[in-house]
């Protein structure tokens, strides 16, 4: 009889432990229902993840668009990926039925998500911005002209009295329903950043600048300057020759007429166009920026280098090569060199 008991109670015993590990697999997600891995992709499918979305609100919504058997087991997935914290807010284009696992790693694959990518290089003008944001994103290039009208709405500093300038170079990526407002801004955002990061603000008051005036030196650099180097020394003329009320003669304000493009000198024609653009003509900055100027422009603008140079020329355009000159003598032999390389043959369509 005693043995009868002593068998039953045993029964119970391992059949509490066994209802409590079942319990706690089930908490932990180790019992978590989830699809097994299968050659066959299921059906494409869109999902959006929302900012600040928990993992646990992410395994939600993969099940619900039926990614995943189980928000519990993208969750226990998630959680032995080490890289799941990378996983960011957008849209994906995901395939149904998948295991846990492949889920995370399909979040984690950029290839599977949903953006418009659009690339702005340094020194485009704001015509060219608007044509390449247009063609990128796939909307009207009229929408955004429009929305360039008021740079204030979409967040540009006080002193920015066009947008020239002020939509910073760089790669953004957008979700589908970005619209060209949220694009632009994004954009401004970006400069206004930089301009922070810079001390561009702060260099006004050093400099004797307005900072509006520092963005229009920092955009002729970006047009002007051949090397990484050289963008404080020009900086550095385009003020001296402020100072000393000289006009500053830079081709790429005369070039801003026609879009700085070709080659990269000027000619009689081109200076003798009446414009407040053509620093031939006209004392002082231009009117506006001439060019969106990167980040090492800004900093070259709001923090020149010192030195007594009024002129550079670019001896040599292949390499870049730029000598500097405080004598117009010195200048001459400077403007002598690069006619001299521009009669080579390594100079065809360039000069």
């Amino acid at each position: 009889m005693a043995g009868v008991i002593l068998l039953v109670v045993l029964v119970l015993v391992v059949g509490l432990l066994g209802a409590g590990g079942w319990y706690a697999a089930g908490k932990l997600g180790l019992r978590a229902p989830d699809y097994a891995a299968s050659a066959t992709p299921g059906a494409a499918v869109t999902v959006k993840i929302p900012d600040g979305a928990s993992l646990k609100q992410m395994g939600t919504i993969l099940a619900d668009d039926g990614v995943v058997k189980s928000e519990a087991a993208f969750v226990r997935a998630a959680k032995a990926n080490s890289k799941a914290t990378a996983i960011q807010a957008g849209s994906y284009r995901l395939t149904k039925g998948l295991p846990g696992a492949e889920a995370v790693e399909a979040l984690l694959d950029p290839k599977n998500r949903i953006a418009k990518q659009i690339t702005l290089r340094e020194g485009l003008t704001l015509e060219k911005q608007l044509d390449a944001i247009a063609e990128q994103s796939g909307m009207a290039r009229q929408q955004f002209a429009d929305l360039a009208k008021d740079p204030g709405a979409l967040g540009a500093p006080l002193y920015a009295k066009t947008l020239e300038g002020f939509l910073f170079p760089d790669t953004y990526e957008f979700g589908d329903n970005t619209t060209p407002q949220q694009i632009l801004t994004a954009m401004v955002d970006e400069y206004n950043q930089t301009a922070g990061q810079v001390g561009l603000e702060q260099a006004s008051g050093t400099l004797g600048h307005t900072p509006a005036e520092i963005v229009a030196v920092a955009s002729i650099v970006e047009a002007e300057a051949r090397n990484p180097d050289d963008r404080p020394k020009v900086a550095r003329v385009i003020y001296n020759r402020l100072e000393r009320g000289m006009p500053l003669q830079m081709d790429s304000t005369v070039k801003y007429l026609t879009g700085l493009d070709g080659k990269v000198t000027t000619t009689d024609k081109d200076r003798a166009q009446q414009s407040p653009y053509n620093t031939y003509l006209h004392a002082g900055l231009p009117p506006t920026p001439i060019d969106a100027p990167g980040k090492a422009s800004l900093d070259a603008a709001a923090h020149p280098a010192d030195g007594p140079w009024l002129y550079f020329v670019t001896v040599n355009l292949q390499t870049g090569e730029t000598k500097f000159a405080s004598t117009l003598a010195e200048h001459n032999q400077y403007v002598a060199e690069f006619q001299s390389w521009c009669a080579t043959d390594a100079a065809k369509g360039m000069c």
